[in-house]
């Protein structure tokens, strides 16, 4: 191989090893595993992650179980949200307030954007008053 075939496969090799990674960013995430904030009446278990801009609305995606865990009455449900919006309509699991789960798929975007920089998610019991819900963090891109 003559030298100058030696730097153009090497640039090529560089070159798609800077693609591919950040490629990879662009599809961030990881396993997410929530609870309410009370003995752990409910919980979420499943995964999040980013989609990059041109797939879906370039959003937050939640993907697993949501699950009441209690069968005490209280109907669980979990609930999202983009950077700089409130809480997305709630989905709880299908069967009330029985013991159960229901599989939650979500994506969380801003409409008025190609891909969102952050996401929330939060489990949370329908009880009496003001609904209790678990501490959810910040997830980035």
């Amino acid at each position: 191989m003559t030298h100058t075939s030696k730097k153009v496969m090497a640039g090529l090799a560089l070159g798609a090893a800077f693609l591919l990674g950040g490629a990879s960013a662009a599809y961030a995430g990881g396993s997410l595993n929530l609870r309410t904030s009370n003995a752990n009446e409910g919980s979420f278990s499943g995964s999040w992650t980013f989609y990059p801009a041109g797939t879906g609305h370039g959003g937050f995606v939640v993907n697993g179980n949501i699950c009441d865990n209690a069968n005490d009455g209280n109907g669980v449900y979990g609930q999202g949200r983009a950077a700089g919006y409130d809480w997305a309509a709630r989905r709880g699991d299908s069967n009330g307030s029985s013991a159960g789960c229901a599989y939650e798929n979500r994506e969380f975007y801003d409409p008025q954007a190609t891909q969102v920089g952050s996401g929330q998610y939060q489990v949370c019991v329908d009880d009496l008053g003001p609904d209790t819900c678990g501490v959810s963090q910040v997830y980035y891109r």
